[in-house]
């Protein structure tokens, strides 16, 4: 499936002319460590000449498949939607920015529960797994049509017990939340992931662990027969940090272990990738850097991450965090020097080799950040007045003839 994203809202600048922006880059200085040396956020901003996107084709193309696949649904196709869910998981198909086709298709299909599930109508997500109750009983030699309905039975036992509250409610969505795991749980047990040889099953089973009796005991297994399965799907890393944090299964020390761990067990086929998601995924959830974290080793990953599929997507991404990670070593003064070198260096790296359209939507600051990473890096030649334009795979400088 190839798609091409509307190129509607990108902002260039040519020599001969200029269209106006659909991005307009407007820092609000909301965050005085983003602040600028020597220039103004606006004046650094005002010299970028590539293109500013308020969305990559990357997600474009994750949302377009996701719509195919709901259609399809509603239409009640379901002979095409498990062939091509089954294909696509035992293909391993990529999309663009290294997300996996068959997750895709899924969220696809479920769309209308999850929308349910979002505004918080129980009802309507009752009938959803009614729907898919019966896609199953039609369907039950299918592997994938047992993890659609395993997943939609785990994604509402979860949504119930975050409902819950004090009292008899709380007691009774409980038990049905119980309920919908070991229900999920029966199904899982019929078909094997790794008999099936099946990344899709393996994370179904997985994402039960939060809601299952022996979840702390059996989520290492079942998080290393996902990655058996798929050792460059960034997805399976992701999900088993959150539960080696300190408010799932884990600990500090815990989580430092499972992320070399993991950074060994596909070493070969991702580099020290795995390390880096770990802890990028702990960043994301607990708002800072890890004190456990190896600098050095989680610079080598976030290389490592990023030339696994040389994506736009992924580099934003990385931009955005190393400059996170300036600013915030920056504050911490002459102690983190050398700390502030390496980051900056990486920084460096990303954006003259890696990065060379901006997508907005992976800023964390917007514009405040992208001015601040830009003159951190470019800032001698732009005060020499240069301008920043794309040069071959990353970003580089030019000064206008007068």
């Amino acid at each position: 499936m190839l798609i091409t994203p509307s190129l509607l809202h990108v902002k260039t600048h040519t020599g001969r002319g200029r269209q106006e922006p659909a991005v307009p880059l407007r820092p609000v200085g909301v965050d005085t460590g983003f602040m600028v040396d020597g220039m103004t956020a606006e004046q650094v901003l005002a010299r970028l000449d590539v293109p500013v996107l308020p969305q990559g084709p990357e997600m474009t193309e994750w949302h377009c498949i996701r719509l195919d696949h709901a259609a399809m649904a509603d239409r009640g196709e379901w002979p095409d939607l498990l062939d091509a869910l089954l294909f696509a998981d035992q293909d391993r198909t990529m999309a663009s920015g290294g997300q996996r086709v068959a997750p895709l298709i899924s969220e696809g299909i479920r769309a209308s529960f999850d929308a349910a599930i979002a505004r918080k109508d129980l009802a309507a997500a009752a009938k959803e797994l009614v729907r898919f109750e019966a896609v199953f009983e039609m369907n039950p030699e299918s592997y994938v049509a047992a993890h659609l309905l395993a997943q939609v039975q785990v994604d509402l036992g979860i949504a119930k017990r975050s409902m819950a509250s004090n009292g008899q409610l709380s007691r009774d969505l409980w038990a049905e939340s119980a309920a919908h795991f070991d229900a999920a749980e029966e199904l899982l047990d019929a078909f094997d992931p790794i008999e099936e040889m099946s990344p899709l099953l393996a994370a179904t089973r997985y994402k039960s662990v939060c809601g299952i009796e022996d979840g702390a005991a059996l989520c290492r297994d079942w998080y290393e027969d996902w990655v058996d399965l798929d050792p460059e799907d960034a997805n399976a890393h992701a999900a088993h940090a959150l539960h080696m944090l300190p408010d799932w299964f884990g600990s500090l020390a815990a989580f430092e272990k499972a992320a070399r761990k993991a950074a060994s067990m596909t070493h070969a086929a991702t580099g020290d990738a795995a390390y880096t998601i770990f802890h990028m995924t702990a960043c994301k959830h607990l708002g800072d850097m890890l004190p456990t974290l190896d600098l050095i080793r989680f610079l080598n990953g976030l290389a490592d991450y990023l030339a696994a599929t040389g994506c736009q997507h992924r580099a934003n991404m990385a931009a955005n965090l190393l400059t996170h990670m300036v600013r915030d070593y920056r504050m911490v003064g002459p102690t983190a020097a050398y700390q502030l070198t390496k980051v900056r260096a990486a920084l460096s790296d990303v954006l003259w080799n890696r990065l060379h359209e901006v997508h907005m939507d992976r800023w964390d600051h917007g514009a405040d950040s992208l001015a601040f990473a830009l003159s951190e890096v470019f800032g001698p030649a732009l005060k020499r007045g240069a301008r920043i334009c794309r040069r071959g795979t990353g970003l580089g400088t030019r000064v206008p003839r007068t």
